[in-house]
């Protein structure tokens, strides 16, 4: 199956090489790869390494967020342990790169392709490889095993309709998943999944999801350092009016066709409720578009020191929105009418019931959450409008909500310590703090 692969990889990658001209995104994918080797061999050139080699890899900035409670766990027993952090998409690399200060080097990952790969791990010479929640590929996974280099897929999921469920891919990723160290798995569903790849029991642990660590280290630093995303003056307004803050994090135009009609009408009766917007991709023509939807009635984030009791701000950066959250009474969190729900444990954290849309058939959290009534799924606008203002007007109903919100995070953390029990005995350069 794997000389098939590569075989249809051949073929295929200059046909992605012509439409990289038409795909922006495809184009900054293979751009950034194309000085990789040469970048990644004058790093290593320069750099001693006295720890164990750690080449981490993600899809995304998504999972990224799963990777950075193991990667702080990592350098706090084994502080002169080298990160190597790898991306496959450009925004994930690009958000990182220069801003995330977690891993000694950040890279693309080399195409899967066998000789670029050789050649990467060549240079990098890894101790043990790790690949976050499902992104790990053929040629790098056979690689890794053939140079005996250990190799971890942790807060790994399986979904039921999976496209490696197919009978042509599912016997290549069989031979993937099987060459693999350990699959550290979210959940029994995900464990029983793998098994029928025909993976070794023994090899796939419940270790649960580090994301529930994640969002709650991120609040501890938050509140500790005294941050706050809103100025004085609006949280002031706030309490003292005792207004509803209503918060629509990652925000698709789809689920804008779902909510803008009802915040019309409410700013129409001056309902005493503030909402903050936060488009998925806050380009300049996103933002300018919501600012004359609610013409007159808004003020972009950039502006909110100039704030005059504006019922619409506009979020018009990235990086804002986790920290937003904690001001929300009610969430509505975006990509359920379209891409796919954006991360509701930023919103669960804080204690926030969500409003959420039909889309999170793969976010197995998302039902975990509707199902202890901490959540609300809504298919239409007019399902929207009754669960909103049902929310909007019961205090109680937001408070029983949010306390299970809560309570579903705190009954799931943990992860980042059972995949660090999976790990350290798997580092052969021994520089643990005591060791």
């Amino acid at each position: 199956m794997l000389a098939l692969y590569n075989l249809l990889l051949s073929i295929l990658l200059p046909g992605v090489r012509v439409a990289s001209y038409f795909n922006p995104k495809l184009r900054r994918a293979l751009d950034g790869r194309k000085t990789l080797i040469k970048s990644t061999r004058e790093h290593y050139k320069d750099t001693n390494t006295h720890g164990p080699r750690i080449l981490i890899h993600v899809a995304s900035f998504g999972e990224l967020e799963q990777a950075k409670p193991v990667i702080a766990a990592i350098k706090e027993r084994h502080p002169a342990a080298h990160i190597h952090l790898t991306f496959f998409s450009p925004s994930g690399y690009e958000n990182a790169v220069g801003k995330y200060a977690g891993a000694d080097l950040i890279s693309y990952a080399p195409l899967d392709v066998r000789s670029r790969v050789s050649q990467f791990l060549d240079i990098v010479k890894p101790d043990l490889a790790l690949f976050a929640r499902y992104d790990v590929w053929p040629n790098m996974a056979s690689e890794l095993k053939r140079r005996n280099v250990p190799s971890i897929l942790f807060a790994a999921t399986a979904s039921e309709n999976s496209r490696r469920m197919l009978p042509m891919v599912r016997n290549l990723y069989r031979n993937v998943f099987r060459s693999l160290s350990k699959i550290l798995v979210i959940s029994g569903e995900d464990k029983s999944r793998f098994e029928a790849y025909g993976v070794d029991a023994g090899n796939v642990i419940v270790a649960g999801d580090t994301r529930f660590d994640q969002v709650l280290a991120r609040r501890v630093d938050l509140e500790r350092n005294g941050e706050h995303q809103l100025p004085e003056p609006i949280r002031a307004s706030i309490a003292e009016r005792g207004t509803l803050v209503f918060i629509v994090g990652s925000s698709w135009e789809s689920d804008e066709a779902i909510y803008l009609d009802t915040l019309k009408k409410s700013i129409e009766r001056n309902d005493n409720i503030l909402t903050i917007i936060a488009p998925h991709e806050p380009s300049e023509e996103r933002v300018r578009k919501l600012l004359v939807h609610f013409a007159g009635k808004t003020i972009r984030f950039s502006a909110v020191e100039a704030w005059d009791g504006e019922p619409i701000i506009v979020v018009d950066s990235i990086g804002k929105l986790f920290g937003l959250y904690r001001y929300a009474d009610v969430a509505m969190i975006g990509g359920g009418f379209g891409a796919g729900l954006h991360n509701i444990l930023e919103a669960a954290v804080w204690g926030i019931p969500a409003i959420v849309g039909p889309k999170h058939e793969k976010s197995r959290e998302v039902q975990q959450l509707i199902d202890c009534l901490s959540a609300f799924g809504v298919s239409t606008k007019r399902e929207f409008d009754f669960v909103f203002w049902r929310l909007a007007q019961s205090e109680g109903l937001r408070q029983s909500a949010g306390e299970q919100a809560s309570r579903f995070v705190q009954e799931n953390l943990g992860a980042t310590e059972g995949i660090m029990q999976e790990i350290i005995p798997l580092l052969k350069k021994e520089s643990a703090v005591g060791g």
